[in-house]
């Protein structure tokens, strides 16, 4: 049985019109030449950055702001993967797209599944006797 919390924003949409006949595919990019953190991007005035944020949030902008341009995803590239997915005959409901977000996914999945491994007995443990 597959669960809806583990489809993350798609998977309670995608059970719900998949047996309609229509198709949904999540697409998660990584970083694209697509100067949304350039020029194009609006930031709050510095007198209403927050300072606790500074290492992390701010810490972050910086860098988009500093790396925009040397991106390694190409849109024109992107592009045509998410169209030949969902031209597919079965269309993945997931999509990464770019070596980082590839990357970024193995780590995550690696990742949870140590750490859901470290726990499984005390998982396992908040069923009734019967089901164990």
């Amino acid at each position: 049985m597959r669960h809806p919390a583990y489809g993350g924003s798609t998977g309670p949409l995608w059970q719900e019109v998949e047996p309609l006949g229509v198709k949904v595919l999540l697409a998660e990019p990584g970083p694209f030449r697509t100067d949304w953190a350039g020029r194009s991007a609006n930031e709050a005035l510095p007198e209403h950055e927050i300072a606790d944020h500074a290492a992390t949030a701010g810490a972050a902008r910086a860098s988009f702001r500093e790396n925009t341009g040397g991106e390694p995803g190409d849109p024109a590239r992107a592009a045509d993967a998410v169209y030949t997915a969902v031209t597919a005959g079965d269309p993945p409901r997931r999509l990464l797209l770019g070596g980082p977000a590839y990357d970024m996914a193995m780590e995550k999945l690696d990742e949870l599944r140590a750490e859901f491994t470290a726990w499984e007995d005390l998982t396992r443990s908040a069923d009734f006797p019967a089901h164990r």
